[in-house]
């Protein structure tokens, strides 16, 4: 089914207006359908990997929105060749196109919605990966290759950069980390989002990068944020 189909499908929840923003909302703007589309931005998932990205969400809800994904053309199910052997669910070229879509809002957001985090309020470090994969200059990391683990509280994610292409997924990374970047989250996210310095947040032992100098170096360079470094050597896995 298509896009258009979906919508011809959901006339009765259309705002009626031919408008460009009213016709997207009328295709993804129900609840978690965008989230959804943010937890499937690192890559394919298994089902119950989307389900525990969406804390909150119950898994019959989950259902019905990756079905409309699905029928919309913004999402495809496939199963993953053997040992495996599971089904994951993807983002498809248009869906892709729409996450990096959601990259404006998400920095939007980050300087006028974001605030101070509530005591109750759930955080994943796969989340903030994605607005920096999205936003990162690729031009620098040309011939680059490094990966980065993010320790966030008990949150742990990855970034892995590749002669220019960024990928960034959950838990550790798959091989040993060039650098490994530890910090609370209020530290990370206000660094991120410019809001604390990063000198003073190393200063105050609330963030701290470990690695090859190098390495850090070019991540900072690349994110635009600068500070002093503390590195250490590390051997790697034979």
């Amino acid at each position: 089914m298509s896009i258009q189909n979906l919508y011809d499908e959901s006339v009765n929840r259309s705002y009626g207006q031919y408008c460009a923003l009213a016709k997207t909302l009328d295709l993804v703007g129900e609840r978690w359908t965008l989230l959804i589309v943010r937890e499937l931005g690192a890559g394919p998932k298994r089902y119950t990997d989307v389900l525990d990205g969406l804390p909150g969400m119950n898994t019959t809800l989950l259902a019905k929105r990756l079905r409309d994904l699905e029928d919309g053309g913004l999402v495809r199910r496939r199963r993953l060749p053997p040992p495996a052997a599971s089904n994951v669910y993807e983002l498809t070229n248009t869906g892709a196109e729409l996450c990096r879509a959601l990259l404006p809002l998400v920095q939007w957001g980050a300087r006028h919605a974001l605030g101070a985090r509530n005591k109750d309020e759930v955080f994943h470090v796969e989340w903030p990966l994605l607005a920096m994969q999205a936003s990162i200059d690729t031009a620098r990391l040309v011939g680059v290759e490094a990966t980065y683990e993010f320790r966030i509280d008990e949150s742990i994610g990855y970034m892995s950069i590749e002669d220019g292409r960024v990928t960034v997924g959950s838990g550790p990374a798959l091989t040993v980390p060039d650098v490994t970047i530890t910090a609370d989250v209020e530290a990370f996210v206000g660094v991120g989002t410019g809001r604390l310095d990063a000198q003073t947040m190393i200063a105050e032992e609330r963030l701290n990068l470990e690695g090859d100098p190098q390495a850090i170096a070019t991540l900072s360079t690349a994110l635009g944020v600068q500070g002093r470094r503390r590195s250490v050597r590390k051997q790697r896995r034979r």
